[in-house]
């Protein structure tokens, strides 16, 4: 029984041993399987930085990359803005190159340079044109109605923009064959006696000319000795002798005390003045004009006009006037495409106002007011020419600032 005893307790050691022992090995195997799983997270962990720095180091690099290829693009386009307009100076260059050129094998076209505003800017813009636009040097010999009547019919001047037939008769009386007239300009407009509208309606018996005897006081100055002043025209216009043999044939010498005002400017300027001021104005005035634009006048009734009457005393109103252009004959056959560009010239009335508006509101020239209106109203002028032709004239115009 003691032996049992002792057999069972030897039998419990080693079954005890041997549990110690499959113990130990499990917690050796945990410990190699914990060991093998935080070496494997080890290298997962170095794997996924190996293969996360390249895309961070990629990421940084196109970065880093960015503003040099924004700066590069920059300057490709900075480069491309140089090449195009050393391209579009080079182009204009030639094509000054070859209106210089094509000018110094065309002769010159001279315009007859009236001294009114409405000739002034209208002569100042065709002649742009013509020299831009068609290559051919051009010339402005400036003078009056009579004078440059005279330089147009013997080939001084070439081109005449502003012939106001009524008051040239002596259109009739030249030879076939000197002058031509191509068409018409500034629309069908009038001339005639005018006097504020205000001074009409504060004296509403004052109708017609025949009225002025009765009014005379109304316009008598320190300086018009006792008569009413009249500004009309000045020497050398047509209109300054219509208007003294109206004068004579109303029987008004007594009564009137006819202005040369010096100028069509002083002329607008003295009735501008007048309105202003709100005096009693009296005197000679046509359209189209910026004063009859822009102010109330009443023109003071004449007798109809008729042929009979016009081709006599002249006794009667102003006809309607039909303002033509017109071209000395020699330049027909040398200047065909100037020729047919003034046929198809239709400066407006509007136009005109509108260029003389902007030159008194800013105190500028007819240089100024040509320049003006080419780059305002290149809808009108752009539509009587062809497009070469307008687009050599815009070119210029780029060059005017």
């Amino acid at each position: 029984m003691g032996t049992n005893r002792l057999q069972r307790a030897g039998f419990a050691v080693v079954a005890l041993v041997a549990a110690v022992a499959i113990l130990g090995a499990a917690c050796s195997s945990d410990d190699e399987q914990q060991q093998a799983v935080a070496e494997q997270q080890q290298q997962d962990q170095q794997q996924a930085a190996e293969t996360v720095q390249p895309e961070q180091q990629q990421q940084q690099a196109m970065q880093a990359e960015q503003p040099q290829q924004e700066q590069q693009a920059v300057a490709a386009a900075q480069q491309q803005a140089e090449q195009e307009e050393q391209a579009a100076q080079e182009q204009s260059q030639q094509q000054q190159q070859q209106q210089a050129m094509q000018a110094e094998s065309k002769e010159p076209i001279v315009f007859s340079d009236l001294n009114w505003l409405s000739a002034e800017v209208q002569t100042r813009v065709v002649s742009y044109i013509v020299e831009h636009g068609y290559g051919y040097p051009t010339e402005l010999i400036a003078g009056d109605t009579v004078s440059l009547w005279a330089g147009l019919t013997n080939n001084d001047t070439h081109v005449t923009l502003e012939i106001w037939p009524a008051q040239q008769p002596w259109i009739d009386e030249l030879d076939e064959g000197v002058i031509e007239l191509l068409g018409d300009s500034l629309d069908e407009n009038w001339e005639g006696w005018v006097i504020p509208q205000y001074v009409k309606d504060e004296n509403p018996g004052l109708v017609s000319v025949f009225d002025l005897p009765d009014y005379q006081e109304l316009f008598v100055t320190a300086d018009s000795r006792g008569k009413a002043r009249f500004v009309g025209c000045i020497a050398g216009w047509a209109c300054e002798l219509v208007n003294l043999n109206k004068v004579a044939a109303y029987d008004l010498e007594d009564v009137v005390d006819v202005v040369d005002p010096g100028s069509g400017a002083a002329l607008f300027a003295d009735l501008e003045g007048a309105y202003a001021r709100g005096d009693n104005w009296l005197g000679y005035i046509w359209g189209p004009t910026k004063p009859t634009a822009t102010l109330d006048l009443y023109r003071l009734e004449e007798p109809e006009w008729t042929e009979e009457c016009w081709n006599g005393d002249q006794g009667c109103a102003y006809p309607s006037s039909e303002v033509r252009i017109a071209v000395n004959t020699s330049l027909l056959d040398r200047a065909p495409d100037v020729i047919e560009f003034l046929r198809a010239w239709d400066y407006s009335a509007a136009e005109q106002i509108d260029t003389e508006i902007w030159m008194g509101d800013n105190d500028e020239t007819p240089d100024a007011g040509a320049i003006w209106y080419l780059q305002n109203h290149q809808d009108a002028w752009m539509a009587r020419v062809p497009a070469d032709v307008a687009e050599r004239v815009l070119a210029a115009l780029a060059e005017e600032g």
